[in-house]
C-alpha cells in the first residue's frame, strides 16, 4: 500500500472512544436526574413506603415510580395526590399523573 493512501485511510479511522464522550455525559446527566427525582419523591412521602422506592423517572407528564415489591404499589397510588401536591410545592410541576410499577432491586444491595 502506498504511504499517501495509508495516511488517507488513517485520517478516517478514529478510536471507538472518540465519539463516546458526549454520550457518557448525556448518560451521566440522565442518571443524576433520576437520582435527584427519586430522592425528592422519597422526601415527599411520610410513611414506610418511601423506603421501598427504587427509582423515579418521568415520561411526558407521567411520574413513574418503581417499588421493590408489588405490596407497596397501592400505598404509593393511595398517596399520589399528596405526592403530586408536595412535588408541586417544591416547583416540580411537569407531572399530572403517576404510574407505579414493580422494579428490580440491585442484587448487590440485598440485606444480609
Amino acid at each position: 500500500m502506498r504511504p499517501d493512501v495509508f495516511q488517507l485511510m488513517s485520517d478516517h479511522l478514529k478510536p471507538l472512544s472518540a465519539g463516546l464522550g458526549p454520550l457518557f455525559e448525556s448518560l451521566e446527566r440522565r442518571s443524576l436526574t433520576v437520582l435527584d427525582l427519586t430522592a425528592r419523591v422519597r422526601k415527599s412521602l411520610e410513611g414506610p413506603e418511601k423506603n421501598h422506592i427504587i427509582s423515579a423517572s418521568y415520561r411526558g407528564e407521567t411520574l413513574i415510580v418503581a417499588t421493590d415489591s408489588a405490596a407497596w404499589c397501592p400505598y404509593i397510588r393511595y398517596a399520589q395526590d399528596i405526592l403530586l401536591a408536595r412535588l408541586n410545592q417544591t416547583g416540580e410541576t411537569r407531572f399530572t399523573k403517576i404510574k407505579v410499577k414493580v422494579g428490580r432491586k440491585d442484587p448487590s444491595l440485598r440485606d444480609g
